[in-house]
């Protein structure tokens, strides 16, 4: 071989190494790609994580949004329908007199349509939520009821109830009307009253 032909041997023999020490399939070449991969996936699942955690929150929102849309609708409503039915009470308050009116005075097929129509109208209160307050024969109390009277009687201890002036309503068990209501009174108290007062106008 002549010098020209192992000179050229030998420059392409190191073009090939050259070649091969430059080829990806060096192990720094390995490394750095794969450091670089690693990089990417990392900030990748950075990135999932923080729009996970940002829809996380919206929906959070978005739920605490419903909720107070459904209570303030429900607070409308209530709000509505606790005047009309408040305007209604004064009717229901008539037609029981009429009832009770019609019950001596007109014949009995009569009295029995108009208490139809009667039943009707309180079942329609009631599915709104408005109950009757009971009162007589209960302990007299403030939060549901106002005393129009107190009377002395022995058939009921004191501070019961006696009868009703005028009814009192619930709507979803909170006071709609609170009945107006007689109260019953000792004797024994009637007698200290009356010394009580008797003591203050000597003085």
């Amino acid at each position: 071989m002549s010098c020209e032909q192992n000179g050229l041997h030998n420059e392409e023999e190191a073009k090939v190494t050259g070649e091969i020490e430059g080829s990806p399939e060096d192990p720094e070449d390995k490394d750095d790609v794969q450091e670089s991969l690693e990089e990417k996936l990392a900030a990748k699942e950075k990135e999932l994580d923080e729009l996970n955690q940002r829809f996380l929150r919206l929906a959070a929102d978005f739920e605490n949004y419903r909720r107070r849309t459904r209570q303030e609708t429900a607070e409308i409503r209530r709000t509505a329908n606790e005047r009309l039915l408040r305007e209604l009470l004064p009717i229901i308050d008539n037609y029981e007199r009429a009832l009770e009116a019609a019950k001596k005075e007109l014949p009995e097929n009569m009295y029995t349509g108009i208490e139809i129509i009667y039943r009707q109208l309180c079942n329609l209160l009631a599915q709104e939520g408005v109950e009757a307050i009971e009162s007589v024969g209960k302990p007299f109390d403030p939060q549901y009821q106002e005393a129009f009277q107190r009377v002395e009687t022995s058939e009921y201890p004191e501070g019961t109830v006696t009868a009703e002036v005028k009814k009192g309503y619930l709507l979803q068990g909170k006071v709609l009307r609170p009945a107006l209501v007689i109260v019953a009174k000792s004797k024994e108290t009637e007698k200290e009253n009356s010394c009580c007062k008797g003591a203050n106008e000597d003085e």
